[in-house]
């Protein structure tokens, strides 16, 4: 039996569920929180940008906003388009490193299924049937 291994399983399952709960949990005010300092930000970007053309170019009100409107366009297309660049890559590593260790986690399971005796085993799939019985109370 591989202790180091069933270690870091426990260790990678509480920290997901830690963060599930904390989302679930906080979520209106962790996302309210962040959409409410990405709009403040947007906004003074806007407005540096109205004054800026304003002086700069010596335009109206309807024109200002025109240009100001593409240029923040173009800003968060050419942001959106890294930002999925940065996502795929790091989605494509994690996919590499949680498969890697999924599959090591996976074969010493069976190993040591393998190696216990029978009635270890009956013993294992009794509490394994036991608890999903219990957990249905609390979910239906």
């Amino acid at each position: 039996m591989s202790k180091k291994i069933y270690q870091k399983f426990i260790f990678h399952l509480s920290l997901l569920g830690s963060a599930a709960s904390v989302l679930v949990g906080f979520y209106d005010v962790i996302f309210g929180t962040i959409w409410e300092a990405i709009h403040l930000v947007l906004e003074i970007i806007e407005i540096g940008l109205d004054r800026l053309i304003e002086r700069v170019f010596e335009t109206g009100l309807r024109e200002t906003q025109v240009i100001v409107f593409y240029i923040m366009l173009v800003i968060g297309g050419i942001f959106i388009y890294f930002a999925w660049k940065i996502l795929v890559y790091a989605v494509r590593e994690l996919i590499q490193v949680f498969g890697a260790e999924w599959l090591e986690f996976k074969n010493t399971i069976s190993e040591d299924w393998r190696a216990m005796p029978v009635m270890n085993r009956i013993f294992w799939l009794s509490v394994f049937l036991v608890m999903n019985y219990l957990a249905s109370f609390l979910l239906f």
